[in-house]
């Protein structure tokens, strides 16, 4: 007769440990949910006409200089710099960060651009990788506007485990009204992929720093 008893209890014992770790489950889920927020991820935008169509021989993350060149680039020198971060807002460490961009002239040296004069002395492309803590860095200038578009840079990004992100970066403060690019984006878009800039401290006179995350 004591055997049903002792069972039951312990089917009843079990039950409520049950009951009482499903609950602890259910109160620790928003702790965890909480504990690791997702960030938005970087907007894309076209990648526009001027992307290389064979990549130069000098390719480094300085574009102001071109190898076997004495002379410099022309325009403001820009500071480029920023993380590559999951949406989890970890690091994504060796990732490859392409940019490419006008001249100061409003020129791109691509074989579709037959505008000129060119500024034979600046890249035009560069290449760079992050490091363990996600950060990359560029030398090249400051954005200028050309007929029918707004001062920009065009960036491609390429994380090892997720597809590429094509984008363009612009600059806080410029007139970017009109711009066909920017009117067929989702609003907010802009505001999303601006950057703020200020004077590179400890740099060349007149140089500028901007700071840039991508999440991808």
């Amino acid at each position: 007769m004591t055997f049903p008893i002792r069972s039951q209890s312990r089917r009843r014992g079990i039950s409520r440990r049950h009951a009482l770790g499903g609950l602890a489950a259910i109160v620790l889920l928003p702790f965890r949910a909480a504990a690791q927020p997702t960030l938005a991820p970087t907007p894309a935008q076209t990648e526009g006409p001027f992307y290389p169509r064979s990549l130069p021989a000098d390719r480094d993350a300085d574009l102001t200089q071109v190898v076997g060149r004495a002379g410099r680039a022309q325009g403001v020198i820009l500071y480029l710099s920023g993380r590559v971060l999951t949406r989890e807002g970890q690091p994504r460490p060796g990732t490859t960060i392409e940019l490419w961009q006008c001249d100061a002239r409003g020129r791109y040296h691509h074989v579709g651009d037959m505008r000129e004069p060119r500024d034979d002395n600046f890249q035009g492309y560069g290449t760079t990788t992050t490091d363990a803590a996600g950060r990359y860095a560029f030398k090249t200038i400051r954005p200028v506007a050309y007929p029918g578009r707004p001062p920009h840079l065009h960036v491609k990004v390429h994380p090892a485990d997720t597809a590429a992100l094509t984008t363009q970066i612009y600059i806080k403060g410029d007139i970017t009204g009109g711009d066909a690019v920017l009117r067929s984006s989702p609003e907010g878009t802009l505001e999303r992929l601006s950057m703020v800039l200020a004077p590179a401290l400890g740099r060349e006179s007149g140089a500028l720093a901007g700071t840039f995350d991508f999440v991808v």
